[in-house]
């Protein structure tokens, strides 16, 4: 592989400033070390408009140590953003000075636009080809960017909860009037959109709470669909826990530090979705700063997600080669394989992920493990598929978690336990070796599936080879078939 850099976002929001490190291999772009402070700049701030005394104090002290840290691990490449808050605020232009002192690096204050661009730039290197209307909650602003023929068309609104803290005491109703009133002239609202991406904390949190209530096992927020029913159980569940303790406590233990801008959230959310027509709210993990870092490296979403794996998995450069050379070892299988090409890639990129575990427990860690590995463009659908088969790779059997197991198809079942079972004897047969597997090839016919293995690698053909060949065999209806080349 080649070197893997290290960079920084620091980001400094009206409710918490933050620093991201990530590293980034080609076009695969992971956190390393993800820290924050809920400083509360923009608490106060529409009653007085200044930053908040309190929270400067905080933030500044947050930035020594954010200072330290980068020193300690020799990162140099830093981008710091600050957005509405001290954009926003008289005192803004002072407190930037401040900050640049205690960061060692400009501190560049991003105007509405352009944080929306940068948001819709992070969410292009989360999802593939994503195309709709990206929405930014954060502390005390939301903006709107589009993406596809609308690019380049951004829109900056005062809804975060900060901004509206004097709505609290308002019925769910006012406030929904509000909001549709604030965004009513919004040339992006008033147009269809297929999609709404929803970029925040905030909103990460209303899905959060959501899996929550549905008692939905694959807690990973990225991806995961809101739609008007779903968010109105989570207005009803914020509303109720008004009286409700036992209700509060359940939300409570959601996010506690999110918990008073649940409704909020979720009411800005419901009326965007109303307002921009779209089935549902695509939730973000990717955003603002991912597009800070991805912007400054020229990073692309083409690549990412086959670049994340070996990044996140530490993969050699032989264990990558071998990835590969499986995908090419199974591409006959396609036939029984309705997966996207790059699902399938990944997933061969993932077949030696269990190389160094407990061989009793290899199959279940792995499982675990790419349920929930933090890469892009994989939505849930993808993301189950994957891990049934990376840990069918080292079982014929895998029993998963029953819940997970739920959330299945049986042709998904199916056709992971075949991808599986077709990495188990590519490297039962070569070793984890991509230069052995290269000697070996399948192909089909709708009687046989033949295992061609050239004639001076025959002692590669062991017993535990020819199990592995027929099990696959059993799992397509076909007959086992061998032959020398």
């Amino acid at each position: 592989m080649k070197p893997v850099e290290k960079a920084a976002v620091i980001d400094v929001g009206s409710n918490s400033c933050r620093m991201v490190i990530y590293e980034r291999w080609g076009n695969g772009l992971l956190p390393y070390f993800n820290e924050k402070s809920m400083a509360g700049l923009g608490r106060g701030l529409p009653e007085t408009g200044h930053l908040s005394p309190e929270g400067r104090i905080k933030a500044i002290e947050t930035f020594h140590r954010f200072s330290a840290i980068l020193k300690g691990l020799g990162v140099h490449n830093v981008n710091a953003v600050a957005t509405s808050a001290v954009r926003e605020a008289s005192d803004g232009p002072e407190f930037r000075e401040l900050a640049e002192a205690a960061l060692g690096v400009e501190l560049k204050v991003l105007s509405g636009v352009d944080e929306g661009r940068l948001s819709a730039y992070g969410v292009g290197l989360g999802f593939s080809n994503p195309d709709g209307l990206v929405a930014d909650l954060g502390g005390s602003s939301m903006e709107l960017y589009a993406l596809g023929e609308l690019a380049a068309k951004g829109e900056t609104y005062l809804l975060g909860p900060l901004a509206r803290a004097a709505d609290t005491e308002l019925s769910p109703s006012k406030r929904q009037k509000i909001v549709r009133k604030i965004v009513k002239d919004s040339a992006l609202l008033g147009q269809h959109h297929s999609h709404l991406y929803a970029v925040g904390g905030a909103w990460r949190n209303v899905a959060a709470v959501h899996m929550m209530l549905k008692n939905y096992p694959l807690r990973v927020v990225h991806s995961y669909k809101l739609d008007a029913d779903a968010i109105d159980d989570v207005i009803d569940a914020a509303l109720r826990a008004e009286e409700d303790a036992e209700m509060r406590q359940k939300l409570v233990s959601v996010s506690k530090k999110r918990f008073d801008t649940l409704l909020h959230s979720a009411i800005v959310l419901k009326g965007l979705l109303d307002a921009c027509d779209a089935e549902s709210a695509i939730i973000s993990s990717y955003g603002l700063r991912d597009g800070v870092v991805g912007e400054a490296f020229q990073v692309q979403s083409e690549g990412g997600l086959l670049d994340s794996v070996p990044l996140y998995l530490r993969a050699s450069e032989a264990t990558v080669a071998f990835g590969r050379e499986v995908y090419d070892f199974i591409a006959p299988l396609k036939f029984a394989l309705s997966r996207s090409d790059e699902t399938l890639r990944a997933t061969c990129l993932m077949s030696d992920a269990g190389a160094r575990m407990h061989p009793d427990h290899r199959a279940n860690l792995v499982h675990r493990q790419i349920l929930r590995v933090p890469v892009p463009e994989l939505d849930h659908n993808a993301r189950l598929f994957a891990a049934f088969a990376a840990a069918s790779r080292y079982t014929y059997k895998l029993k998963a978690p029953s819940e997970i197991v739920a959330l299945m198809s049986e042709p998904m079942i199916s056709e992971a336990r075949i991808l599986g079972t077709a990495m188990r004897l590519a490297g039962v047969y070569s070793g984890r070796s991509a230069a052995i597997l290269k000697t070996a090839r399948l192909s089909a016919n709708d009687k046989a599936l033949t295992l061609h293995v050239t004639r001076k690698n025959s002692d590669l053909v062991s017993g535990t080879v020819r199990r592995r060949h027929a099990q696959l065999c059993g799992l397509l209806n076909l007959e086992p078939n061998f032959e020398l080349v």
